[in-house]
This record gives structure tokens, sequence and C-alpha cells, in this order.
């Protein structure tokens, strides 16, 4: 027997529990947007009525808006940021990786903790600088978590991005033959054509698909802009999650309707994300 087919036999229990359990809820949810929620005593199936209740609705395209203008430039700044990590990081061992890799180990609702203590008006930030004159008081300091944009669910999404992005790109860039970059040097190369013609070739699928990945997760985010704005500004998820918790059960079949939507969206974004890699860096990178 190949080797293939006999990791796929070996995976194949776990793979089918997880197919059982996820598929169905999917499948679940998909019914229960169409109007098939007999648990909470709607039968109408089927029926897009929840689906228009959804696109009808005039908050929904200022959460799409809020949605939008979160993601794109967390996953913009993510990205640009851990490619420069990436880059810098000869070794995943020692101090310097563990501190550059312990963002991946905190949880989001920790990170939201850890972006009031440090960014909010009175947290250590405003409170250092006030103490060394920078600033009046610590009320003065810019309200960054809860102002005007929310600036402070793209830092703490951005937070999260980098190491994970940083370790795409420290993997595949190890793997890269060092050789090319040499003949560059030998041949004149300056530091910015090494990286446009030698390290970016081999670099941008692992850029590419950690963008798709973080975008996605970023379009569907929730705790962080639920915690971070404190329902100011609401976003598709977190929209999607307050009709599935509203104390009218009759809200369920929104709720799904809600996040089908949403998933809808994150397949579309990914989708043109990956077209507009592959148009714009054609080729395998090599």
């Amino acid at each position: 027997m190949k080797r293939r087919a006999r990791v796929v036999l070996g995976l194949a229990p776990a793979l089918a529990t997880l197919a059982l359990v996820f598929g169905s809820a999917l499948f679940g949810s998909l019914l229960q947007s169409l109007g098939h929620a007999p648990h909470v005593g709607i039968e109408e199936f089927p029926t897009l009525r929840h689906y228009r209740d959804v696109f009808t609705d005039p908050a929904t395209p200022v959460a799409l808006a809020r949605t939008l203008l979160t993601a794109l430039p967390a996953t913009l700044i993510g990205s640009i940021l851990g490619v420069a990590v990436g880059l810098a990081w000869p070794a995943r061992r020692g101090l310097a990786g563990a501190l550059a890799q312990l963002p991946l180990l905190v949880p989001y609702v920790v990170a939201v903790a850890l972006a009031t203590l440090w960014l909010a008006p009175s947290g250590v930030v405003s409170r250092t600088l006030a103490a060394s004159g920078l600033l009046e008081s610590p009320q003065a300091f810019p309200r960054i978590l809860d102002g005007a944009a929310p600036w402070g669910v793209i830092a703490t999404l951005v937070w999260k991005q980098i190491p994970f992005t940083a370790l795409l790109v420290a993997s595949l860039r190890s793997g890269a033959d060092r050789l090319l970059d040499d003949v560059a040097v030998v041949f004149g190369a300056s530091r910015f054509q090494r990286f446009r013609y030698v390290t970016w070739p081999s670099i941008w699928p692992a850029v590419v698909a950690g963008a798709v990945i973080t975008l996605a997760y970023n379009l569907g985010a929730l705790e962080v802009p639920l915690l971070l704005d404190g329902g100011t500004r609401d976003t598709l998820a977190v929209r999607a999650w307050r009709a599935y918790a509203d104390a009218d059960v009759a809200r369920r079949p929104e709720a799904m309707a809600f996040a089908w939507s949403m998933t809808a969206l994150a397949l579309l974004a990914a989708a043109a994300l990956l077209a507009l890699g592959r148009r714009v860096f054609p080729g395998d990178g090599r």
C-alpha cells in the first residue's frame, strides 16, 4: 500500500467525525436560514424572507462598511509588517523567537484586555506620557479604542496577525535557494533589486496565503469589535451575534442568514485576493 493511501486511511476516522459534526452543524444552520427552524416555532421552508430582512435592513450597509473598513486595513497592515518581521527573523528559536510568537498563543479576549490596559485613556501609555509631561493628563490621550475610527480593533487584529504571517514567510524563506541571492550580490544588485527579483518571488505565495486566511478571519471577527467598540460600531459579525442572542428566538433564522451572508462575503474576498495574487505575481514563484 502506498504511503499516501496509508495516511488517508489513518486520518479517515478523524476526518469522518469532523465532517459529521461540522457538516451537520453547517447544514442545519443553512436550513434555519431558509426558514426550517421548528425548535423555535418557525416552519416556512423554503423561503428567502430572512435573507431579504438582512439585505433590506438600513443598518446592514453601515455594518458592511464598518466590517470592510476594519478587515481590509488590518489585513494589509498585518501582511506588510508580517513580511518585514519574517524577513528579519533568521531563526525561530531563542528568546526573541519565543516573544515574536507569543501573540499566536494569546486568545483574542486576552488581546482585548491587553489593548485596554495599554491604549485606554487610563492605560499604561497615557499615564506614562502624562507622567513624563508630554500630556496634560491621561484623559488627553487620543481615544484610540472607542473613537470615531476603529483603530483599536485594527491594532488588535494586526498584533495577532503579524507573527502568523512572519512564520509563513520565514518558513518559506528558509527553504529558498540562497545561491540566487549570492549571485545577485556578485553582479552588483542593490538591496531593493535583490528583494524585488530574488526574495519576493520566493515568499509571495506565503504572503498571499496568509493574507487570504487572515482576511477571512477579520471579516468574521466577533470578540474584538464587540468588546472594544462596546456596541457603538456594530460589524456584520456583531449584528449576527445580537440577532442570535436576542430574547426573541424568532430571530434565530435571521442570525443564520447573517452568518451565511458573511460566509459568502469571506469566500468572495478570498477568491478576489487569490485572483489578484495570481494576476500580479504570475508563475509559481521560482
